[in-house]
């Protein structure tokens, strides 16, 4: 009896980190400080790869490689950031900016630095939020 409660415990105590690291991923994944020029460095060594290349678990290992490669400090956490950035870049693209209608080099620095959510469908941008971030930055004078 007392090893099935160790076992329940043990498994209750696992759950609760479970949801822990699950909620303190989109502020891990924040942390990591990004910029534009190494998102879209990023997006076109992605799209350089041949299609026998582009399974997930192989995106991942060369998103932590170009991390490596571009000096984070965490390539790990990096290249899960910039995993991140990328699918929820191209997610708000496909639902929000279909026609490109957006100034690409303003919807790059705001993947670069509009915070990511935990949404419905995984990490994301807060639509509004986000296309606020980008029409904010198109009026800059650079």
């Amino acid at each position: 009896m007392s090893a099935d409660i160790i076992e329940r415990a043990e498994l209750a105590d696992a759950e609760v980190r479970t949801k822990l690291q699950a909620a303190q991923a989109p502020a891990s994944l924040n942390a990591v400080a990004i910029g534009a020029a190494d998102l879209e460095a990023a997006m076109k060594m992605l799209a350089a790869m041949p299609d026998s290349r582009r399974d997930p678990a192989i995106r991942r290992r060369a998103l932590r490689q170009f991390a490596c490669d571009a000096g984070f400090a965490d390539e790990e956490r990096a290249g899960a950031a910039l995993h991140a950035r990328i699918t929820a870049l191209s997610n708000w693209i496909e639902r929000h900016d279909p026609h490109g209608q957006s100034d690409p080099q303003a919807v790059l620095e705001a993947a670069a630095r509009f915070p990511l959510s935990e949404l419905s469908a995984g990490f994301g941008f807060d639509p509004a939020g986000f296309q606020e971030m980008v029409l904010f930055i198109e009026e800059l004078p650079w």
